[in-house]
């Protein structure tokens, strides 16, 4: 008999498919005992007879590897080789089996007690109903049980369309997510929000649990601000240097599933680190049978998709308005004193270098040994002159059976990346590409001449062009290893129990390096007094984590019901480390940080330990109607003021299914759910963080900062309920989901500003209430399904508002990170107020001119997606488009540009503007609508004859593109209207300031499968 080791590791009932310590795990032969006792498993009987077959995709032929073929009545299990075929021992007599694949819907095929082979073939699965999805840290349950809304992204849906990273491989993909990137710069910067907002000033992601293992997306800034001066103005923020986040480094194409729980009423078995919800990954896995290697090569490039625009000066007349006479007779110097036109932004972002991936991957094994190992090699060139993302990834994915009772799977990851982002974003110093460009009307030559040599900006100290040709290098090199260990054991096992111990253990680490260097050479340089200036940024993050489990699952000869009781702990060390040096003054040709001669050093240092149990309860009953759960998490942290108190998140769920309705109606579930999670304080909150770099008179100083911690200071509080209906129409040909939420948010992280005796400015403490509401909506319809023309139509739909419900005493009128202040536009919240409010300064007849008040709201109407699948014999056309309506942007690039005389509305309609400039914020505040076609495929399956000569087993090529036409709405006028000038924020984003700009990227694919 061919097991796999499924028969040993998974004899259990419907709701136990156990993860790898809360990661969603999609082979077959995990779940495939649920089929077993789920019709109430006996012990096996003397196995008489072995049955034999192969199954196959209905659709295409093709086999299907990893499939589960479980005997009715007994806890037999088999799985289904790479060929598809598959040997199940059985007893005598007439038996059924039952047979199931993540992505197929399951099967029921009796076999005759005369029959020895059956051949099988299973209708795919499009809506993933039959998928097993998260119920707590080592339990699943199938997807038509599950009480709450939780969204999956399966492999396919992830590789259609080369993308940056993984979260941009989600983008409108999952009901209730907001998903947008922070700039068009290669190399990932993409924000993920799960249902609105979750905190004001804490913590924003989401959770990442990768294979068991919690990763890292801590996003460390290159410190190029010491250059831009852009944390010198208005807002302090370290964070507006265009920093990506880390999750970027994981490969899309390892990824087998991707499960969203976006709230705290699925979400509350992770405690206090969930309140942005959790992104649970889980990779592919090897099946047994003989290797299989897919080589994958994509070649593409990217343009600049969209140009801000320049106003183009006809004459010297014209010119003299703005820039004055001297400048115009100087430059505007062509017959009638015609301006001369050069495109700064072509010359600039007008890149079109060549992209790449190539990709290989391979998996098989036997009975008790699988494997999966991969390879990738990525460029993503930017469009702007050196700058570009480079990535190279190796994966070993090992499962081996030890023993009857033991087994071992084991996971890791290599990645080298080296990201080169260029300079962009807010700057004090305009020197940025988009800064200093606003400053360059477009009669001036910025070109460099014959000789390589670039002129200088008669209007501002800076030449975009010879910045981007000079700064080299602008280097971002990361390493990083992402392992883990999980040990299944099977304590117990009897027909109608089973005990499970199950063990994970792993360690994120990643060190990362930042080099730039500002040659001497550079126009601002020369005129610095230190010209020159060399900056290294080195980072270490360290993430290790276990959890063990003890799963322990009954059901009754009767089946009447099936229960699973889990418990288990979990423990978290996190350690970050970031030092930075800089050096001025540099000799010339030297780049080494020992080569100036005024160098400074800056180390801050960062480690919080988590201590966390859980225990939890499912009941599947009523001949499967009705499946019940219930669960509590403790957490304490070395981030709270109290580092021994546990704070408790419970949580409660129900569904009621009711299968095989009369008429058009398949099965139709009612599900409510209600839990609670927490947003731990961030490290620092909880004290006094003196600076210690200080030197009086030789003797070593400290200096206490303006904001002061709170040695009381706890998590943050959210508690959910969510209810919802799903039904499935015309015999499972389409799906209908709608749900509705709100989430309250107590004990918000914010800053209390303080008296003035106190020797503080503001302290961090708790306070407020916070509520979101919401409403969710995926529909999908197949009114197409033919051998040769099947056509399947998906469509999402989310809105979302967030209230400020209590804010009182000195907490009231609070500003979160995020804008310049009332002048330019600044986030600010208020008692009753939207969480997402955008303040600014209007026109009055007051004294001074002018008062404060609410002049936007970031925060959209709605986002609805739209995705079609449509395949005609061997070619297939993907495409998926996103339509965000309503909520605004700050759009300060075109108030830089204003001053430059170069918007396109210039010299007359932007004089105007600056006439009101800090009376008047609201001609700065534009629509955020856009409608963006994210992705676009063509494919075509080659015919066998095409490839058969070289041994292949499959063959297809593929057009694709992404972000091929974007509108915008309103009275926009920026770049892009997905941009946050702050990077991944809480609340303030859709700030503009001289971004990266957006790109259109085209690929064509080849993939082969040996």
């Amino acid at each position: 008999m061919q097991r796999s080791g499924c028969r040993q590791r998974l004899q259990s009932d419907p709701i136990t498919a156990h993860r790898h310590g809360g990661t969603v795990r999609t082979r077959s032969c995990l779940v495939s005992i649920a089929l077993a006792l789920s019709f109430g498993a006996a012990s096996a009987t003397a196995q008489q007879r072995q049955i034999t077959g192969r199954v196959t995709a209905a659709t295409t032929g093709d086999a299907i590897p990893g499939a589960s073929v479980a005997v009715v009545g007994t806890a037999i299990v088999a799985a289904t080789g790479n060929d598809g075929r598959f040997t199940v021992a059985a007893p005598e007599g007439d038996v059924t089996l039952v047979v199931r694949r993540i992505g197929f819907k399951r099967k029921s095929v009796p076999v005759p007690g005369t029959q020895t082979s059956v051949d099988v073939t299973l209708e795919p699965d499009v809506f993933n109903l039959e998928a097993i999805v998260v119920t707590g840290q080592a339990t699943g349950v199938e997807r038509r049980f599950a009480p709450n809304a939780i969204a999956t992204v399966g492999a396919g849906e992830l590789s259609r369309a080369p993308a940056p990273s993984v979260e941009a491989s989600i983008q409108a993909k999952v009901p209730g997510a907001v998903i947008q990137q922070n700039s068009g710069a290669p190399g990932g910067g993409i924000q993920v929000k799960l249902r609105g907002v979750s905190t004001l000033n804490g913590l924003s992601a989401p959770l990442y649990v990768v294979d068991g293992v919690i990763m890292s997306d801590v996003a460390i800034p290159n410190n190029q601000q010491v250059v831009t001066l852009s944390n010198s103005g208005s807002n302090p923020s370290p964070l507006q240097q265009n920093q990506v986040n880390r999750i970027a480094d994981l490969n899309p194409y390892d990824i087998d599933n991707v499960e969203v729980l976006k709230g705290a009423s699925a979400a509350a078995i992770y405690g206090s680190k969930a309140a942005n919800g959790v992104v649970v990954i889980s990779t592919k896995r090897g099946q047994s049978g003989e290797p299989r290697f897919t080589v994958t090569q994509r070649l593409g490039f990217s343009e600049l998709s969209h140009e801000l625009g320049m106003h183009v000066y006809k004459d010297a007349t014209e010119a003299a308005t703005f820039y004055g006479a001297a400048v115009a007779n100087t430059y505007c110097n062509l017959a009638g004193g015609a301006c001369p036109v050069y495109d700064h932004e072509q010359e600039l972002a007008g890149e079109k270098d060549l992209s790449y991936e190539s990709a290989v991957d391979v998996g098989g094994g036997s009975e008790n040994t699988r494997y999966y190992f991969s390879g990738l090699a990525k460029k993503d060139a930017g469009i702007i002159g050196g700058t570009g993302f480079w990535k190279q990834s190796l994966r070993a994915n090992l499962d081996q059976r030890l023993s009857s009772r033991l087994g071992v799977s084991l996971n890791t990851n290599f990645v080298h990346t080296l990201a080169r982002r260029g300079l962009t974003n807010n700057d004090n110093a305009f020197i940025s590409y988009y800064m200093s460009m606003g400053f360059a009307p477009s009669f001036l030559d910025l070109r460099a001449n014959a000789n390589g040599v670039f002129p200088d900006n008669p209007l501002i100290g800076s030449n975009p062009l010879q910045t981007a040709a000079l700064l080299k290098p602008n280097d971002e090199g990361v390493d990083r290893f992402v392992g883990s260990v999980k040990a299944t054991f099977d304590v117990l096992t009897r027909p109608e129990h089973r005990l499970q111990f199950i063990g994970v253990g792993g360690v994120d680490r990643f060190s990362q390096r930042d080099g730039l260097l500002f040659p001497p050479e550079l126009q601002f340089e020369q005129i610095s007094t230190l010209p020159g200036v060399s900056l290294l940024t080195n980072g270490s993050n360290y993430n290790a984590n276990w959890n063990a489990n003890l799963v322990y699952a009954y059901r009754p000869a009767s089946g009447s019901f099936a229960a699973t009781t889990s418990a288990g702990l979990q423990y978290e060390d996190r350690e970050l480390n970031i030092s930075r040096i800089v050096s001025r003054n540099l000799i010339a040709g030297q780049q080494n940080v020992n080569s100036g001669t005024s160098v400074s050093v800056d180390e801050r240092r960062e480690r919080a330990k988590d201590y966390g149990f859980y225990a939890q309860q499912d009941v599947l009953t009523m001949h499967e109607r009705l499946f019940v759960s219930a669960g509590v998490r403790g957490d304490r942290s070395s981030n709270n003021g109290d580092v021994d108190k546990y704070f408790f998140y419970p949580k409660a769920a129900a569904s009621y299914r009711l299968p095989g309705g009369a008429g058009p109606f398949g099965d139709v579930k009612f599900r409510l759910a209600w839990g609670q999670s927490g947003n731990q304080p961030l490290y620092g909150m909880k004290f006094l963080a003196v600076d210690a770099t200080q030197n009086i008179g030789g003797i070593p100083g400290l200096v206490a900062p303006g904001t002061v911690g709170d040695p009381t200071i706890k998590p943050e509080r959210q508690t959910e309920i969510e209810g919802g209906v799903d039904a499935t129409l015309a015999s499972g040909r389409a799906t209908f989901e709608v749900t509705a939420y709100q989430k309250s948010v107590s004990d918000l992280l914010l800053l209390r500003t303080l008296a003035g005796s106190s020797g503080f400015l503001t302290q961090f403490s708790n306070g407020g209430k916070l509520r979101d509401r919401g409403i969710e909506v995926a529909v999908g319809v197949i009114p197409i399904q033919r051998p040769d023309v099947s056509l399947l139509l998906r469509s999402i739909f989310f809105s979302n508002s967030a209230k400020i419900v209590e804010l009182t005493g000195a907490f009231a009128l609070t500003s979160p990170s995020g804008g310049f202040g009332t002048n330019l536009g600044q986030y600010f919240i208020e008692q009753g107020g939207s969480a997402t409010a955008i303040w600014g300064n209007v026109p009055d007849n007051s004294l001074q001119g002018f008062h404060a008040e609410r002049i936007g709201d970031a925060n959209p109407d709605f986002v609805w997606s739209f995705g079609s699948e449509l395949t005609v014999r061997r070619f297939t056309l993907n495409a998926l488009a996103e339509w965000q309506h309503g909520g605004n942007i700050l759009n300060l690039t075109k108030l830089i540009w204003d001053f430059g005389g170069t918007t396109t509305d210039c010299p007359t309609t932007c004089a105007q503007r600056l006439a009101v400039f800090g009376k008047d914020t609201r001609q700065f505040v534009e629509s955020a609508t856009y409608f963006k076609l994210r992705e676009v495929t063509l494919s075509y399956d080659l015919p066998v004859r095409a490839y058969e000569w070289i041994g292949a087993r499959s063959a297809r090529v593929s057009l694709s593109g992404r972000n091929l036409v974007v509108v915008t709405g309103g009275n926009y006028t920026g770049m892009d209207p997905e941009v946050s000038n702050f990077g991944n924020q809480a609340v303030a984003r859709n700030i503009e300031v001289a971004q990266y700009p957006r790109s259109r990227s085209f690929w064509f694919t080849v993939s082969v499968g040996y």
